[in-house]
């Protein structure tokens, strides 16, 4: 959901208003979300339209989804303090993006600030099916299963390694029929073989399986090749998790100051229904869960359905992003980390979450500094999400389809 100063019919927007006017639902949180990135140019100009351009980055943005969890209300768009111009569009996912409208070079030595405000109102993750109600492979949908194919960041022909990958995915599977048991088993691969680590750039998945290490997103997105490999459909989500406090981290030339902000990414998993009926989607979380205990970088649980029940998006006030679900959001996210680095720029990402209305779940006392080996912002969660999107949109917007967009977005980090 969004309004501002479009460049195209405005009458769809006019419930817009009405549809924020009203009152929040029970067991939501409302936050106010403000997002300012400026660019501090060097010595060269730099071009609106050139996709691999800082500036084109900057101007072109992912904006917070809507979905049934959250409402999300793009207030304002100002570029150098005033209203901005600007058309919306999605990405190769369905993702929402705008284009700020501007023909106009930045200059040598000049800078430019663009500043997004949102109204956040957050629902949290409750599964409905209970263990006995979750149904076997063979009664995921066909249809749902095509609909998340092994492409993008998920293509095995471009992955070495696929093969081992494939035969450990079909092993830790075994006999097991049942999605929620498959699940579990998965689950408990990762908490044995997998251990929490950071690294200045995104892992691909070959690299985050033959190293057996990564952090909230490598581990989602080995995670979902897993699923899909085993006829399980399952894609990534990113998105800020409410964490009060402040975060500042560098990353060669890239600056992140962050407010009450954590960002995160996570599976979303399809369970089946038993006998069919309507299945539904679930977060699976790797790296951060409610009642996670530390063991010489493995996170593990008591309990696997705690990476379920006790996942971000159901323990916390989270707010999802982007879900990549068939681009090569790894790839496009290496590129564009790639392309500011080298570039003459300063990129300095200011985020902050305010709660405007009811009350977040608290962080129980002691439980943050565990969480912190887990989630709170580094510099490869910055640097990996704030730049996947940017980089993804030159695909995002270009009418052939030839390059997709990715998960991770201009804006913002990951954990």
């Amino acid at each position: 959901m969004v309004r501002g100063v479009f460049v195209m019919p405005l009458l769809p927007l006019i419930l817009l208003p009405l549809l924020l006017a009203s009152p929040a639902p029970a067991g939501a949180s409302v936050y106010s979300y403000s997002l300012n990135i400026t660019l501090v140019n060097g010595n060269g100009a730099l071009l609106p339209g050139e996709p691999s351009s800082p500036y084109y980055y900057l101007l072109n943005q992912n904006i917070f989804v809507n979905n049934s969890l959250q409402t999300a209300v793009l207030e304002s768009v100002r570029l150098n303090g005033e209203p901005a111009r600007w058309e919306p569009s999605s990405d190769g996912d369905g993702n929402p993006m705008i284009a700020v409208l501007s023909d106009t070079p930045l200059l040598p030595r000049e800078n430019a600030t663009l500043e997004l405000l949102f109204t956040l109102e957050i629902r949290r993750a409750a599964p409905l099916l209970g263990p006995d109600s979750v149904g076997t492979i063979s009664e995921v949908p066909a249809e749902l299963v095509e609909q998340y194919p092994l492409v993008g960041s998920w293509d095995i022909t471009q992955i070495a390694n696929s093969p081992e990958i494939i035969e450990t995915a079909r092993g830790i599977k075994g006999g097991e029929e049942n999605v929620l048991a498959v699940i579990s088993r998965l689950l408990r691969w990762f908490e044995d073989n997998m251990t929490y680590a950071e690294g200045s750039s995104p892992r691909t998945i070959a690299e985050t399986f033959s190293s057996r290490e990564g952090d909230c997103d490598d581990q989602a997105g080995l995670f979902v090749l897993f699923c899909r490999v085993l006829g399980i459909p399952a894609y990534v989500s990113v998105g800020p998790i409410y964490l009060p406090g402040e975060v500042r981290e560098t990353d060669e030339n890239l600056s992140f100051n962050l407010q009450n902000v954590g960002w995160h990414g996570w599976a979303m998993v399809y369970l089946p229904a038993k006998g069919g009926g309507a299945g539904e989607w679930v977060p699976v979380d790797l790296t951060f869960f409610k009642g996670f205990s530390y063991d010489r970088g493995h996170l593990r649980s008591t309990n696997v359905e705690q990476h379920i029940t006790g996942s971000a998006l159901a323990a916390w006030d989270t707010a999802c992003y982007l879900d990549a679900r068939t681009a090569d959001y790894i790839g496009s996210s290496i590129s564009s980390r790639e392309d500011i680095i080298g570039s003459d720029v300063l990129w300095i990402e200011d985020h902050s979450m305010i709660l405007t209305s009811a009350q977040p779940i608290q962080v129980p006392g002691g439980y943050l500094t565990a969480a912190l080996l887990a989630l709170i912002l580094t510099i490869t969660a910055l640097a990996a999400f704030s730049l996947r999107t940017v980089r993804s949109r030159s695909g995002r917007r270009d009418p052939s389809g030839a390059s997709p967009p990715d998960i991770p977005a201009a804006p913002p980090p990951a954990a």
